[in-house]
């Protein structure tokens, strides 16, 4: 096993960060219900897209403190969630006491829009946005185009507009005719949601530096015979478990 955690610390750890996410998805979907009324917001302030410019853990840690809270203070650290079951009231403490300033309820809006639009990314191309406008910048038309087919939003960021004032300023069809094709042909097929617990979860404990240590193998016997989120009843579940994580950490 891991050697910051025994094998009961980590199956605990990855029971709460499931907690939380379930938690946060909850209120995601409220926010759904109610995107529409973003509109006036939108109409005053202008697009999310120039957020795009900042990197994803940036825009995540800036929306919190516009809520009134830290990043770090949302759960109890790692070391703490591996040794027992995060209760009901602190998970819904994560999204009590928020307060957002008149003034910067609009840019709060703004924030969250981004923030979705960094989550559709990730689960498409397992990049942020801002990590294909940095390839973008490095010359990559296509990585640009990944990004508005996330959402053309991203239009608004510093980096596509200096690409369309080059390509307007030379005079380039064919990276017109791209964008294009971007901006109306068919969105690439979002990967199996019966999977984004494990995509979510395996990103959250790589980025933790929870994985160090870890065999694949025992990552497997610890996702599908104790969390239960990969199907016991293929020819070999560990095979196709394995072959999901290597999805997981390709561009």
């Amino acid at each position: 096993m891991s050697g910051r955690y025994t094998k009961e610390q980590f199956i605990q750890l990855c029971r709460n960060l499931l907690s939380s996410s379930d938690e946060y998805q909850s209120k995601a979907d409220q926010f759904d219900s109610v995107k529409a009324g973003v509109l006036p917001w939108i109409q005053q302030t202008g697009s999310w897209g120039w957020l795009y410019n900042r990197p994803a853990n940036q825009l995540l840690s800036e929306m919190v403190a516009l809520s009134g809270k830290q990043l770090d203070s949302l759960l109890p650290p790692p070391e703490v969630m591996s040794q027992e079951p995060l209760h009901d009231q602190t998970l819904a403490s994560m999204y009590e006491g928020v307060e957002v300033a008149e003034d910067n309820e609009a840019l709060l809006m703004l924030m969250i829009m981004a923030w979705q639009g960094q989550l559709r990314a990730f689960d498409l191309y397992n990049r942020s946005i801002d990590q294909l406008l940095a390839k973008a910048r490095a010359g990559d038309d296509e990585a640009l185009f990944k990004a508005v087919r996330v959402d053309p939003a991203v239009l608004g960021a510093f980096t596509a507009q200096s690409r369309l004032a080059q390509a307007a300023l030379v005079g380039d069809q064919a990276f017109f005719d791209s964008l294009a094709k971007a901006l109306t042909g068919a969105k690439p097929r979002r990967p199996k949601a019966d999977y984004d617990p494990i995509r979510d979860l395996y990103g959250t404990l790589e980025d933790l530096g929870a994985l160090e240590g870890l065999t694949q193998d025992e990552l497997c016997e610890i996702f599908i015979d104790h969390l239960g989120l990969y199907p016991h009843d293929s020819d070999d579940p560990y095979a196709g478990l394995k072959k999901l994580f290597r999805q997981i950490r390709s561009p």
